[in-house]
C-alpha cells in the first residue's frame, strides 16, 4: 500500500520535529549518565591471570590491560590486576555522549580509578566528572548520592549493578545493570545488555523526567527493595 503525498509529509514533519526536539535537549536539558565501574563497564581480576588459563584465551590484547591495584599486594611496577573492557562498553560510551553528559561515580579509590579512566577516557573528553571513594568514603555504605553529581535529579540515571548504591535516591534513578563477571562467556549477552542501556538512555533523554523511564526498568530485585511504601 503506498502512502499519499500528505502522509507522507506528515510523517517528515513528525520525524523532522522529533529530531529538533532531541537536538535541543542535547543543548539546553541533557540527561546525565552516571557510570558505576566495576562489573558494569569493566572486569577486573586479581592477581593477573597465567597465560595458559583457558578462561580468558580467547580474549585480545586489545580487550584488557594490565595495571597496579594498590587495594592488594604489589610488587613495585609490577602489575597485580587485569582490567577486562565489557564488550561494546567503548562504543556505548561513545554513542551516549551523542546525548548526554557522563560522569562516573566508583566506590574504588582514586588510583585505581585513574587507571581505568586513562583506557576509557585517555582524552579527558568522555566524562565530565569522576566520583571515587577517597572523595566520597561514605559512598562505600550508604550508596552514590547523585546530587553529588548533578542538581538535576530529573534528568540523571545510575547505572550500576548493585542496588544498594540506589539507595540515597530510594532507587529512583537507578537502572540496574547485569553484572559482567563471567570474562569471554557470551559476548552476545553482553552486547545485547549494553544495547539495552543505549536505549534506556535514548528514552530518557526525549523524556522531561528520566525516572519516569527509568521506572519501567525495574528488576524484581528493584522493586522489593524499593517498595511503594519506601518511595511514599
Amino acid at each position: 500500500m503506498s502512502l499519499t503525498v500528505t502522509t507522507r509529509r506528515a510523517i517528515l514533519a513528525s520525524t523532522g520535529s522529533l529530531f529538533g526536539y532531541a537536538t535541543w535537549k542535547v543543548r539546553s536539558d541533557p540527561l546525565h549518565l552516571v557510570w558505576d565501574l566495576d562489573n558494569t563497564l569493566i572486569c577486573s581480576i586479581s592477581p593477573v591471570p597465567a597465560k595458559d588459563d583457558p578462561r580468558y584465551l580467547s580474549q585480545r590484547p586489545s580487550d584488557y590491560f594490565d595495571h597496579i591495584d594498590d587495594d592488594f599486594p604489589y610488587e613495585e611496577d609490577t602489575p597485580n590486576t587485569r582490567t577486562y573492557f565489557r564488550p561494546g562498553a567503548r562504543v556505548v560510551l561513545s554513542l551516549c555522549g551523542l546525548i548526554a553528559k557522563q560522569h562516573v561515580f566508583t566506590t574504588a579509590q582514586e588510583t585505581y580509578a585513574r587507571n581505568l579512566l586513562g583506557k576509557l577516557d585517555p582524552d579527558g573528553t568522555v566524562f565530565e566528572s569522576v566520583s571515587h571513594r577517597d572523595m566520597y568514603p561514605h559512598a562505600v555504605k550508604e550508596g552514590k548520592d547523585l546530587a553529588l553529581v548533578t542538581d538535576r535529579l530529573d534528568r540523571a540515571i545510575l547505572f550500576d549493578d548493585r542496588l544498594d548504591n540506589f539507595d540515597p535516591q530510594i532507587g529512583k534513578n537507578g537502572v540496574l545493570v547485569a553484572k559482567y563477571v563471567d570474562v569471554g562467556k557470551s559476548d552476545v549477552l553482553e552486547l545485547l545488555e549494553m544495547c539495552r542501556l543505549v536505549c534506556i538512555a535514548a528514552l530518557a533523554h526525549l523524556c522531561p523526567d528520566a525516572r519516569n523511564v527509568v521506572k519501567f526498568f525495574w528488576s524484581d530485585g528493584h522493586k522489593e527493595r524499593f517498595s511503594v511504601k519506601k518511595t511514599m
